[in-house]
């Protein structure tokens, strides 16, 4: 299990990050959320905390510092591609921390470079994955929308979190197009599990129920109106992140064992 620690963390920890910041920009145009009114740059200040939190972990793995210097010399490599998306995503969640809270509204042209950079992160990322050859588990198509779309529907929950009332509603449909489509890409890597001879239903079944089976079916709910605003997007939340954790160990443990 500490093996695939510092992977879960990072991938989890950064494609949050990377997710959410995209589906703000794209569901709210580039102005933002707006819960707590000048205080919204604690939306960005939260996604640069968590791809912190990710290349802490990316460290951890590598081991030692100089490891992760030597990682991005050579261009070519998913590792390198890495390191570049998330040094230059690390540094507009900087910028848009700072502007944001010098102004009490977000740059639109920072948000939209940043989102970019959010979606080069993240298809970099589950790359790197898809071209580990030797390891059948992971060698799949399946897992470029395992991880992206993954990252872009808690995403969307992380940003209901922070919107204010009048921005939840597409939030909430969003939530819900999100879960389908994760949905999907998590039962597209379940059948290529299946194909290679792994048996990963019962955890895979689990965080599909849990993840994007409650995260929609909560928005659902919410956008008829049948639950209270705030605990719903808590419970969407932290059904997103829940399941997101389970199906990614899933994703890690049959690839590297624990």
């Amino acid at each position: 299990m500490m093996e695939i620690l510092p992977l879960l963390v990072f991938t989890t920890c950064s494609g949050l990050a990377a997710g959410a910041y995209a589906v703000d920009t794209l569901c709210l145009s580039g102005h933002g959320t707006v819960k707590g009114g000048p205080k919204s740059w604690f939306f960005p200040l939260t996604c640069l905390i968590l791809l912190a939190v990710g290349l802490l972990a990316t460290l951890m793995h590598l081991g030692q510092p100089l490891r992760f210097i030597n990682g991005m010399a050579n261009p070519g490599s998913m590792i390198s591609q890495e390191s570049y998306w998330a040094i230059a995503f690390g540094v507009v969640l900087v910028v848009d921390t700072v502007l944001t809270k010098m102004k009490g509204e977000p740059n639109r042209i920072v948000r939209w470079v940043g989102t970019v950079a959010a979606f080069g992160l993240m298809i970099v990322t589950s790359i790197a994955y898809f071209d580990a050859v030797w390891l059948p588990a992971w060698n799949t198509a399946a897992a470029l929308p395992f991880f992206v779309l993954g990252d872009l529907a808690a995403g969307a929950a992380l940003v209901l979190f922070f919107a204010g009332e009048e921005q939840a509603s597409p939030l909430y449909r969003a939530c819900i197009a999100g879960a389908i489509a994760w949905g999907v890409s998590i039962v597209a890597y379940w059948l290529h599990l299946g194909s290679v001879g792994i048996d990963g239903a019962v955890p895979l079944c689990l965080g599909l129920i849990v993840g994007p089976g409650v995260m929609g079916a909560l928005s659902a709910v919410r956008l008829a109106g049948k639950v209270d605003a705030k605990m719903a997007a808590i419970a969407v939340l932290v059904a997103a992140v829940i399941g997101l954790v389970i199906v990614r160990i899933v994703f890690f443990a049959s690839g590297v064992g624990f």
